[in-house]
C-alpha cells in the first residue's frame, strides 16, 4: 500500500477518497495517516511538497465533479497547495485501451481466486468501461462479486498542456522506475518552480 511506504519514509500522509468503504480500509491498515471521505475535486488539500494519484484514480467518473470539470481545475487546486518544488505525480489512462467495436475480454487466476474483465471503449465520449467478475474462495466455497468501473480516457498530450498552462513544469513517462506500464497508460511528474 503506497501510504504504508510513505509512513514508513517517516513522510505525513493525507489521504482523500470519494468511497466511505476504501477510507475505512485505508484507516485500518495506516491509523497513523489522516484520512477524509470526499471528492479530490472539492476537498481542501492542505500546504504539502507532493500530491499523488497512482494508478489511474483521475480516470474514474464515479465522481460527479471529474464528470462535469475536468481535470484543470483540479490541476490548479493542486498547483496551489504545493510548496515551490513540490510534485504531482499520477498516471492515466488513454484513448486507444481497446480496438474499434471489440470487447475485449481477459482473465487472471490464483490458488483461491479467479477474476473475469471485459473492456469495451467508446470512441465517441472518450470513456472506456470494464466490467470484471471476481471469485474468492471463502472457507470451502467460492463468493462472487461484479464491478463496472467507468472511466474517462485522456490524451497525454493534452493534459501536458493543460498542467504547463498552471504552471507547472511537466515529464511524460512509461514507466514507474523499473515498473513498465501497459499500452496507452501515461505517468506524469509535475513540478511546481522553485
Amino acid at each position: 500500500m503506497w501510504t504504508r511506504e510513505l509512513l514508513d519514509a517517516a513522510y505525513s500522509v493525507f489521504g482523500i477518497d470519494i468511497s466511505e468503504a476504501m477510507i475505512e480500509l485505508a484507516r485500518r491498515r495506516a491509523p497513523e495517516a489522516e484520512f477524509r471521505v470526499g471528492s479530490l475535486f472539492e476537498v481542501e488539500i492542505p500546504p504539502c511538497a507532493a500530491v499523488t494519484a497512482v494508478s489511474e484514480v483521475l480516470n474514474y467518473l464515479f465522481d460527479p465533479e471529474n464528470e462535469e470539470r475536468g481535470l484543470g481545475r483540479l490541476f490548479l487546486h493542486v498547483y496551489e497547495a504545493l510548496a515551490p518544488g513540490g510534485v504531482f505525480v499520477f498516471d492515466v489512462l488513454g484513448p486507444g485501451q481497446v480496438p474499434r467495436g471489440v470487447k475485449a475480454r481477459g482473465f487472471g487466476v490464483g490458488e483461491d481466486w479467479a477474476v473475469l474483465s471485459e473492456r469495451e471503449e467508446d470512441v465517441r465520449r472518450g470513456t472506456m468501461e470494464r466490467r470484471i467478475v471476481s471469485f474468492r474462495k471463502v472457507g470451502e466455497h467460492y463468493r462472487r462479486d461484479e464491478e463496472v468501473h467507468r472511466v474517462r480516457l485522456y490524451d497525454p498530450s493534452e493534459l501536458s498542456a493543460e498542467l504547463e498552462r498552471v504552471g507547472f513544469r511537466v515529464r511524460t513517462m512509461r514507466s514507474y522506475g523499473a515498473l513498465q506500464l501497459s499500452e496507452g497508460h501515461a505517468a506524469f511528474v509535475a513540478r511546481k518552480p522553485a
